[in-house]
């Protein structure tokens, strides 16, 4: 499995959703829980796109959106969580970047992303809204992510908060130097917004570490 703990470094951002992540769930042996949320991945730039995305304990399915509207069966609703960003910085979370810390350890490979047990699920489903995330990385390189919750952060046009934190900070959260409460109580982690919600992620990104 060590083969598909990443993607190869010549793949594009469709490629790897499309063909690649596939294969590397097939090839796992790892499975989410039968409640694991269903995805929408939209991506701005070269090798976007806009996909539904959803595990079960038999196969990942990934369908491409067309362009323009979506109605009936590809309406938002249909998914759980829902990630904007640009091409570029979905490829800077699998692979080097030199502007930036590391966003995943070497040891944390796609599928630990993909499967996480069911308790980390239930805690998953209790948050309902929208909001972003920016590292601000060297050379004024700035990595960014959207990310939507539940029925309200599907509905919402913008997110109710922004996090911004520096590079520092950051790579001690990956490492496991700092803990993501620790960081949101010593004024490490910038809020504009809606605070609630953002304790709520951080509680998540705490127990997905444990």
């Amino acid at each position: 499995m060590s083969g598909w703990s990443r993607p190869p470094l010549d793949l594009t951002a469709d490629q790897i959703i499309e063909s690649w992540l596939p294969a590397a769930f097939e090839a796992a042996s790892r499975r989410p829980p039968p409640d694991s949320p269903s995805v929408r991945v939209t991506l701005s730039g070269t090798g976007g796109g806009d996909w539904d995305i959803c595990a079960t304990d038999e196969s990942l399915t990934v369908n491409r959106r067309p362009p323009g509207p979506q109605r009936g069966s590809h309406s938002n609703g249909d998914n759980d969580i829902w990630l904007r960003q640009s091409a570029a910085d979905f490829l800077a979370l699998l692979r080097d970047d030199p502007d930036l810390p590391a966003l995943l350890q070497p040891e944390v490979g796609v599928m630990d992303l993909l499967c996480v047990d069911e308790g980390k699920v239930d805690l998953l489903a209790k948050i309902d809204g929208r909001l972003s995330f920016e590292i601000e990385g060297r050379r004024r390189r700035r990595w960014a992510i959207d990310v939507a919750f539940g029925p309200s952060g599907m509905r919402a046009g913008r997110p109710r908060s922004t996090v911004r934190v520096d590079s520092r900070t950051c790579e001690e959260l990956s490492q496991g130097t700092l803990a993501p409460l620790q960081a949101l109580l010593a004024g490490r982690l910038q809020i504009e917004g809606d605070r609630a919600l953002v304790m709520q992620v951080v509680m998540l990104v705490g127990a997905v570490r444990r």
